[in-house]
């Protein structure tokens, strides 16, 4: 893309009226679900709930964020020194030996991380009712509920689903206004048979513990019948003549965040019941309020709208929805729901104090999950942080952060059972905090850089809130990442510093063998994933030490050291090279673009400063789409992955093509992304994307922080807005165009120098806490390439 500078830049004497008029954050269906992944789920970032929206029978699935079994992990001796032997292979160019001394002397052949596990299953079966006149169910993201509606020729029966944020429990409401009611029985069970579950009068409490001496819960389930009656008999609840019925669940684990090897001796019992009686006292009406009350105030943070669906469109349910993009047709209403259902997951399934958001975030029905339902530190759980702090919701990028700095003794302990320095950490971790390689896969579970991946968020999230405070409580960990990058790095025969052996994950390369045989392997030094994270922690530590006015030894060999990493090779195709070597990809259209991560999520290349570069990451992003249907594997995150790629190339279009191909591939009738099958990081990694097109702030230039405005608006966005966006530096972005008019109005939280831009045009600014300021950007533009 070409970027000319200029100062034509109007500024708007008053203020300018940014409102965004987007589609209602509502999913629609008239058909219950057939599978769990098709159910509208609701939680409260610590308890999660699901509802199949089932009739005439239902089932609730019931979720506590820290019920994980555990897995025994048996790191294999002799694994340092396997290291050095499978660097000096690859030094060599026997990558098939070096692969090999992976999974024969450093693996473990097993994963170390257990399984995210359930917390119940309600079932709810309704009797002796009549044919249904009609049947609908909706997911309200505004006010957090999950609600079906079923009709009768005599009356109508409603259930409403949400999960109290401050009372903290799940509550479950069924209406009827049939003459008489309805009857109905209610059964609460749990796949696992070593489960107790013991009966009251009105309710159960089960008691369970996650596999191999994983987390031990409680949940209390309460039924109160409000109008009719209701009798337990044999561990099933009968309500007849029902008109309203209420339904509590509090669950609580010995889960020890700090210490997770050494459990809370809580009395889960009393604690469950003190919760179920706040919400017994507090009722629907308030439990409701509370709910609406907390999702409306943060999901009206950040609003956008790119364009008007034509109603009779509109009117229909989200399947239909769906079905017309699958046909050809846009939406962009749909794509704004799509948005908001991002935003909507980080509030559900995560909130501070609380784990982070795990592969499939809080809804899980099973015993086994999906890749255990863990958190995976090579893309996933960092691609479901990326909208918190520009949509508004920066609060609830602390649950990750928290959790990797907490993951420093672990990672510090690993780094010296592999006689480095620092920490690191593999592929995946789970609640229990073991930071070993994890599985038998090369090409999966060899990388150690995911620590300094990881790192990468305590930095971005300072350049969002410039919290000192916590930039100084971070520091020890930026540090001890510096410290591993300068360990793990060795000369090559160049006097470069690389690191290796490692995948560039979780990509395969094709070599030939002894035999001139053409084999898949994974194994190399110096990928180029490596290199720019390598790269980026020593930088990153450097400029946490200038932000708090530190001066260590560690800082000064990083100063150092950070020259001799080299940046990765541009390749005779024009692409980014993703390895040393020119190998032959075994799929070119591989679902992880690790080797871009200079572009995004990392800021080493940008359109303005280093252009060449950009120029290889759109070649590379290109040749990656082309192949993705052939010889590479499609999935849902993957696709996320590149709307952001070519949102920060400015290239609108490209952008807006990804993000249909998401929702005509990937996107369930319930807005679910499936990898497949379902992963929640695509959801996340999708309203990213939409931001990315309209606001960027990742790129510095001459002491300015960049406010790139519009950057990647699709043709067919020709009018739109959005209200509450973020930006590094501080400022909230309101932001309308129309005709190809750009319009601004930005907020500083704190000072700062700002270079405003769109394409190419510019106008510097030096804010002060509180100052607002109007901007208008005027067409005609200088031709771009690549829009």
């Amino acid at each position: 893309m070409k970027w000319i500078l200029s100062s034509l830049i109007a500024l708007v004497p008053t203020a300018i009226q940014v409102s965004a008029a987007p589609a209602p954050m509502e999913v629609t269906a008239r058909e219950p679900a057939k599978i769990w992944t098709q159910g509208y789920g609701v939680g409260n970032g610590r308890l999660g709930a699901l509802s199949y929206g089932e009739f005439p029978s239902e089932i609730l699935v019931l979720n506590e964020e820290s019920i994980f079994a555990k897995q025994p992990v048996k790191p294999r001796e002799g694994a340092a020194e396997a290291l050095k032997e499978a660097r000096e292979l690859c030094a060599r160019g026997d990558y098939k030996k070096a692969e090999e001394t992976f999974r024969k002397k450093i693996h473990m052949n097993q994963p170390v991380s257990g399984s995210y596990q359930q917390g119940g299953l309600l079932d709810v079966h309704w009797q002796d009712l009549p044919p249904s006149t009609s049947f609908s169910r909706k997911l309200d993201m505004k006010h957090g509920k999950a609600r079906m509606d079923v009709r009768f020729s005599d009356g109508a029966l409603k259930t409403e689903l949400i999960a109290a944020p401050r009372t903290d429990c799940i509550a479950y409401r069924v209406t009827c206004s049939r003459p008489g009611g309805c009857t109905l029985t209610l059964t609460l069970r749990h796949p696992d048979k070593k489960s107790v579950i013991t009966p009251s009068k009105d309710g159960w409490t089960l008691r369970g513990q996650g596999h191999n001496g994983g987390t031990r819960f409680e949940n209390t389930v309460q039924v109160q019948v409000l109008d009719g009656k209701g009798s337990m008999d044999n561990g099933v609840f009968k309500a007849d003549h029902c008109r309203e019925l209420l339904v509590l669940s509090s669950t609580k684990t010995d889960y020890n965040s700090r210490k997770p090897d050494t459990p809370l001796k809580n009395d889960l019992e009393a604690l469950n019941r003190n919760i179920l009686e706040a919400a017994s006292k507090a009722g629907w009406k308030k439990l409701e309020q509370e709910t609406a009350s907390y999702f409306s105030e943060r999901m009206m943070r950040c609003q956008v709208d790119i364009g008007d669906t034509p109603a009779g469109i509109a009117g229909k349910t989200t399947p239909e929805r769906i079905e017309l993009v699958k046909q050809g047709g846009k939406d962009p209403d749909l794509v704004e729901q799509l948005f908001q259902f991002g935003r909507y997951c980080i509030l559900a399934n995560t909130r501070p104090g609380a784990l982070p958001c795990g592969l499939q975030g809080l809804w899980n029905p099973e015993l086994n999950a999906a890749w255990r339902g863990c958190f995976f530190l090579n893309i996933n759980c960092q691609m479901n942080q990326w909208p918190t702090d520009v949509t508004g919701l920066g609060e609830y990028h602390r649950p990750f952060l928290d959790f990797v700095l907490s993951l420093q003794p672990s990672g510090e302990q690993f780094a010296r059972f592999l006689k480095l320095d620092g920490f690191c950490f593999a592929h995946n971790v789970d609640c229990w905090k073991n930071t070993y390689f994890s599985g038998s896969a090369p090409e999966s579970a060899s990388s150690l850089m995911n620590g300094a991946w990881a790192c990468a968020h305590l930095m971005d999230s300072y350049r969002f809130t410039g919290d000192r405070e916590f930039l100084r409580k971070c520091l020890p960990l930026l540090e001890s990442n510096a410290r591993f990058i300068m360990s793990w790095f060795q000369k090559d025969k160049k006097g470069r510093y690389i690191s290796g052996p490692a995948t560039s994950p979780e990509n395969v390369f094709r070599v030939q063998d002894e035999t001139g045989k053409k084999v898949s392997l994974s194994i190399s030094n110096g990928c180029s994933h490596d290199l720019l994270l390598g790269r980026e922690s020593l930088r990153h530590y450097i400029l946490a030490c200038r932000e708090l006015g530190v001066s260590t030894p560690t800082l000064a060999r990083a100063r150092q050291f950070l020259p001799r990493i080299p940046q990765p090779a541009i390749g005779k195709d024009g692409r980014i090279m993703e390895w040393q070597e020119p190998f032959e990809e075994a799929q070119k259209g591989h679902r992880h673009i690790s080797h871009l991560y200079g572009l995004f999520p990392g800021n080493e290349w940008d359109v303005l400063n280093t252009p060449k570069y950009a120029a290889a990451v759109r070649a590379s992003a290109d040749y990656r789409r082309r192949f993705a249907g052939k010889s590479g594997i499609r999935t849902g995150w993957s696709t996320a992955w590149l709307i952001n790629m070519y949102a920060t190339l400015g290239c609108g279009n490209d952008a807006e093509e990804r993000i249909y191909t998401l929702l005509k591939q990937y996107i369930n009738p319930n807005l679910f992304d499936m990898h497949p099958p379902y992963q929640i990081d695509g959801n996340f990694g999708m309203t990213s994307g939409l931001a990315q097109c309209l606001v960027q702030s990742q790129i510095e230039q001459n002491g300015y922080r960049v406010i790139l405005l519009a950057p990647a608006l699709a043709d067919s966005w020709a009018e739109g807005s959005a209200t509450g966006l973020r930006t590094r530096g501080g400022l909230t972005v309101d932001l309308s165009w129309k005709n190809g008019r750009i319009t601004a109005a930005a907020t500083a939280s704190r000072p700062g120098k700002f270079r405003f831009m769109h394409q190419g045009k510019k106008k510097d600014m030096v804010l002060k806490t509180g100052d607002k300021v109007h901007i208008s950007f005027q067409p005609p533009y200088p031709n771009t390439a690549g829009k």
